[in-house]
């Protein structure tokens, strides 16, 4: 299988070999191994995918052509393929994509995961509702790689996608609409506060209990402005509220850059329906402190997050007028979506929500969470660590009959040669509901 995978990425690399601007190609490879049923959690929460908590086997094989033909203009092309066992065993398209930048505006269409954010130790990704636990969805993403200046002290910075989620669902071929918006004051060229919000829909697809979902021109203009459906055609809570499965996210931060740190605290909710845009579910979402310390030899960055999801606005009830609920908002799952926000059997978002069986609703969307994680190096070692204390609550409807507490321990240690980078995997799971869960394993990175 290996074999297969190396040869494929040889071929792709000599396909682009007469345009050698930028050419990089890679295999990865993982085996890990644990004394419990699944594999410890930060063994496969956070990973793009790749794996699942069956896996016990992974490799990866990728190519990236870059070209950047002036300094407003650059494209990059890349693709890999992905094998991995577990419960999703298959040879799988890790990424396939083409990346366009104009000056501050980049779009990339097909499939191709986000960018990792702060270092990679953050419990939520650096992103409650998208943090890369699961597979890139196929699509279109346009961002801005800066914010553009309003005026010198007030900042704008802005995001579009639009998604395709295919079969693997109860809803078949629904699709995802996304924009973000940031604002920021600029105080000095060291001080940033921001404010934005992230916004996703699911919407359209066909549904085996309501039929075809509404999804044309007229309905996708009700999806962007988070409105009633405008036709009739739609399920009586979509006209009545807002068409599809909206969810999103606001986040506030505020960026210290100082000769000797540099400092990012921020909050990032959850909001589902009107209860969730009107904070009505605060304090829930993700709290962090991420610091980047500029002068240590063995921390290169170190992240503290306190997250909650157990609000959820109170318990589901009559919210005034007939047709209006508010209150628990279940996270994630939806009464016509009931995959919720997945893809491919894996949450996109926060982690520690736990699906149930295909089309049920959620085991778990209640926790508490205390979270933290750090990176840098050791002489010729570098290192990453997690450490990670949860509380799960089941969900309002189904409430675990004895709460889990549990704690998360995750440590790599990447040693570089030329031969290739080779890193030790080491983690320890305990709960007072099963057995503690030990974890070994070994990454093998090579690039050409």
């Amino acid at each position: 299988m290996i074999k297969k995978i190396v040869i494929i990425s040889l071929l792709l690399s000599s396909a682009l070999v007469d345009a050698q601007d930028s050419l990089v190609s890679s295999i990865e490879t993982r085996g890990m191994l644990s004394s419990g049923d699944t594999k410890p959690f930060w063994f496969y929460a956070n990973q793009n995918g790749r794996v699942d908590s069956k896996s016990n086997f992974m490799t990866l094989a990728a190519v990236k052509y870059a070209n950047s033909f002036n300094e407003s203009n650059a494209l990059e092309v890349g693709g890999g393929l992905l094998y991995n066992d577990g419960l999703y065993e298959d040879i799988k398209i890790d990424e396939l994509y083409a990346k366009y930048t104009w000056k501050i505006v980049e779009a990339s269409a097909g499939i191709k995961h986000r960018d990792e954010k702060l270092k990679g130790i953050s419990s939520v990704g650096g992103d409650i509702i998208w943090s890369n636990n699961a597979r890139a969805l196929p699509g279109l993403y346009i961002e801005m790689t800066e914010p553009i200046k309003i005026f010198k002290w007030l900042q704008a910075k802005g995001t579009f996608g639009h998604y395709y989620l295919g079969d693997d669902r109860v809803v078949k071929n629904a699709q995802v609409h996304h924009k973000s918006l940031e604002l920021a004051l600029v105080f000095s060229p060291g001080d940033r506060l921001s404010g934005s919000m992230k916004h996703y829909v699911q919407f359209g697809g066909t549904s085996p209990r309501y039929g075809k979902q509404p999804s044309s021109f007229r309905n996708y203009i009700d999806v962007f402005f988070g409105q009633g459906s405008s036709t009739n055609d739609a399920f009586e809570g979509d006209q009545i509220n807002s068409l599809g499965n909206g969810l999103g996210s606001y986040e506030l931060a505020y960026d210290l850059t100082r000769e000797n740190y540099y400092l990012r605290l921020y909050h990032q909710s959850l909001f589902e329906d009107t209860s969730g845009i009107e904070l009505s579910n605060f304090p829930d979402g993700v709290w962090g402190a991420y610091l980047e310390p500029a002068n240590s030899k063995y921390i290169d960055a170190i992240v503290y997050e306190y997250v909650q999801t157990v609000s959820q606005s109170g318990r589901f009830m009559l919210n005034g007028d007939i047709g209006r609920f508010s209150g628990g908002d279940s996270y994630f799952w939806n009464g016509i979506y009931n995959t919720g926000w997945q893809y491919e059997n894996q949450i996109i978002g926060l982690p520690f929500i736990l699906p149930g069986e295909f089309g049920r609703r959620f085991k778990n969307d209640r926790s508490f969470v205390h979270h933290l994680g750090i990176t840098g190096a050791l002489g010729e070692f570098k290192y990453k660590a997690k450490g990670t204390y949860v509380k799960n609550l089941g969900t309002y409807n189904d409430p675990y009959p004895k709460s889990e507490q549990a704690v998360y321990s995750f440590l790599e240690i990447e040693y570089p040669t030329q031969y290739g980078n080779f890193t030790g995997l080491f983690a320890i799971d305990y709960s007072n509901l099963t057995k503690e869960n030990l974890g070994l394993g070994l990454k093998y990175y090579y690039s050409f």
